[in-house]
């Protein structure tokens, strides 16, 4: 199967790709280690993306593949420098497998080197030549690709496509050659045709590709020239006829094994699938191996992960067993203490108390007792009784814990790998809406209007101070660690009283203040202006940590949460009476509870899927899903208040 474009395929591409001069340059993604996307538009056809894989391919692509959660550097680099720009030429560098992309702005005009051959690269490259950053810093005999050296590409060869000049160049070539260099490796190498066009060079001239290259007569060398135009013919011609082009994937039972510009004699007897270009042939045949590879991956990871959870579900049920063993054996032998009470203390009686604990096994029993002599026979069943209850807590544990590992595998095995639907989009029957800037936070909209934001770790915190609060917004914090930073969106607005009990509440409910079980919390807010970063000389603030400087306003708050469906969105919220009336169904905690966040969750869960309408159900499970939920609890553990509708006991 094909692996990489060759010279012959990127001079029928950037033949193609002459359709983009004029396009803007909108975004760059990174997809994978030497994989770029280009989001191009371009005032006939719109939003289009190109694809440059180093060392293997370009070409536009129609499937839309998933954008990475973070741009790489490389990909923020060329959204910096060539974004808004437009793609003034394309072309491919002499024959090498080399593109070169130029991009012009206002102020400053960039080339983007798109290295296909073996060991590749992508680099940028200012006016003066110099590289300004390439994907990879690379070492090589003849050159080195790092920051601020000038570009030296890779040696050129002979240029097939100069007709003018090729007969002369090949018969020097043939007459140089080495010894033993066979015709077809000089067309292979020295012009870069490659190992099956330039068999099929020596097919057309009738020249037996296996005969020396130095003892090639003329005629077999004019034979060879006129075999290599009529091949390029359909990429030399391309402007004038582009039906001599007839792209197209080979087949070989139903597998794809190759794709071409146009049609070789050496595929003739083989099914073939043609494409109206060989941009969209080179798309089909590259992407799919793609899809295929990522899918293989992802069911490979998938499968890890099931088994996985299978050995953790095998030693938990071990350790069950154990645990069950243990409890009955310490139980059994508490009540041995009362059911034989006379008979121990007759036999306590007999022996010689040299130690403190005596072991002694009672006839028709099998089970040692250790008796602690300085004690009544009472204390040591109670004893027994104790131990036997700590296994009974172990043994409790230990079966929730089996049940959420039970739930994981069936979530698993119920979780279909489909790559491809991600891929391609014409697939995708849902479109989820797009998701609001706030909404990867904790947030809420008081009663007055004004939007909420919370932080959920240091990090955000951080990007929530740093990127997205002004000056004259209000920030709010308790003075309890391991608190999050609140902001309110006022804008400079007076805040009402409710509007700030709310905020403040909502402060404290996501404070430690609810894992150590208080139900009442302190809270202060400031003004943006007062926040800083900076502080006092000598001291360090630590990641998430800010300076608060100025008068504050401190605020009392009871502690309490509402999980609840507004709408199409899924909100935690302050359990005021105010925001209750603002949901359409909730579950209202507090603090001091016995469900863990995990078992809570699906607690959660599973009420607004039980009282959901029977038209909004299918919706309602994929707004209110597991990990949503669980990323608006509190920490620690809670107890559910409430519910509307009330929840059926």
């Amino acid at each position: 199967m094909k692996e990489s474009m060759s010279s012959v395929d990127i001079a029928a591409i950037v033949t193609e790709l002459q359709e983009l001069v004029g396009a803007r340059l909108v975004k760059a993604y990174q997809q994978g280690r030497d994989e770029i996307r280009l989001k191009l538009h371009q005032k006939d056809k719109g939003s289009l993306d190109l694809i440059i894989e180093a060392g293997r391919r370009i070409h536009l692509t129609r499937y839309k593949r998933p954008s990475p959660r973070m741009p790489s550097n490389f990909a923020m680099y060329i959204r910096k420098h060539l974004g808004g720009g437009r793609i003034a030429q394309i072309r491919q560098l002499e024959f090498d497998r080399i593109v070169e992309l130029t991009v012009e702005r206002w102020d400053k005009k960039i080339r983007l080197i798109a290295e296909l051959l073996p060991r590749g690269n992508l680099v940028l490259i200012d006016e003066n030549g110099d590289i300004m950053l390439p994907l990879r810093r690379k070492s090589f005999s003849t050159r080195e690709i790092k920051v601020r050296t000038k570009y030296e590409r890779p040696p050129s060869r002979e240029n097939p496509l100069i007709m003018s000049e090729l007969e002369l160049t090949l018969t020097n070539l043939c007459k140089s050659a080495a010894q033993d260099k066979d015709v077809v490796r000089l067309l292979a190498s020295s012009l870069s045709l490659g190992g099956l066009y330039a068999e099929e060079v020596c097919e057309k001239a009738g020249v037996d590709k296996n005969k020396k290259a130095n003892e090639l007569s003329e005629t077999e060398t004019k034979s060879i020239h006129g075999a290599i135009r009529t091949l390029l013919e359909p990429i030399l011609s391309q402007d004038k006829d582009k039906s001599l082009l007839k792209a197209h994937i080979v087949l070989d039972a139903k597998e794809k094994v190759d794709v071409l510009p146009f049609e070789l004699n050496t595929y003739k007897t083989r099914e073939k699938e043609f494409f109206t270009s060989f941009n969209d042939a080179a798309d089909e045949f590259f992407t799919m191996q793609i899809a295929e590879a990522v899918e293989e991956q992802a069911k490979t990871e998938h499968e890890k992960g099931i088994g996985k959870y299978e050995r953790v579900l095998n030693e938990q049920l071990d350790a069950l067993q154990k645990f069950e063993r243990k409890e009955a054996e310490w139980i059994k032998k508490g009540e041995l203490i009362y059911a034989r009470y006379v008979e121990i203390e007759e036999q306590l009686r007999e022996m010689v108390k040299k130690r403190k604990v005596i072991t002694l096994t009672l006839p028709d029993t099998d089970l040692p007792l250790e008796i602690d002599t300085s004690v009544s026979l009472q204390k040591n069943a109670s004893a027994y009784y104790e131990r036997g209850k700590v296994f009974k807590k172990k043994r409790a544990g230990v079966a929730r814990a089996i049940e959420e590992t039970k739930e994981r595998i069936k979530t698993e095995k119920e979780k279909e790998v489909r790559i491809e639907e991600e891929l391609i989009p014409e697939k995708k029957e849902v479109r989820l809406e797009k998701e609001e800037w706030y909404e990867k936070f904790r947030w809420f909209e008081t009663s007055d209007g004004f939007l909420v934001i919370g932080g959920k770790d240091a990090t955000t915190n951080e990007i929530l101070v740093k990127k997205y609060m002004d000056s004259d917004d209000l920030f709010c914090h308790t003075q309890a660690e391991g608190a999050p930073v609140v902001i309110a969106k006022t804008g400079g607005k007076d805040v009402s009283e409710q509007g700030l009990r709310e905020i403040a509440q909502f402060a404290t409910s996501y404070s430690n203040l609810w894992k150590y079980g208080f139900y009442e919390g302190e809270c202060y807010c400031v003004t943006g202006d007062q926040v800083s970063k900076t502080p006092p000389s000598g001291e360090y603030i630590k990641k998430g940590s800010f300076v608060v400087r100025g008068k504050r306003k401190y605020f009392k708050a009871a502690l309490g949460l509402c999980i609840g469906v507004k709408g199409n969105k899924l909100v935690a919220v302050p359990s005021t009476d105010s925001q209750k009336e603002m949901l359409d169904s909730f579950v209202e905690l507090e603090p001091e509870g016995e469900l863990e966040k995990n078992e809570l969750a699906k607690e959660i869960v599973k009420f607004f899927v039980e009282h959901a309408k029977e038209e909004k159900k299918e919706e309602i499970k994929r707004r209110a899903t597991y990990e949503k939920v669980l990323r608006f609890l509190p920490p620690g553990k809670s107890r559910i208040k409430g519910s509307y509708p009330k929840r059926q006991k």
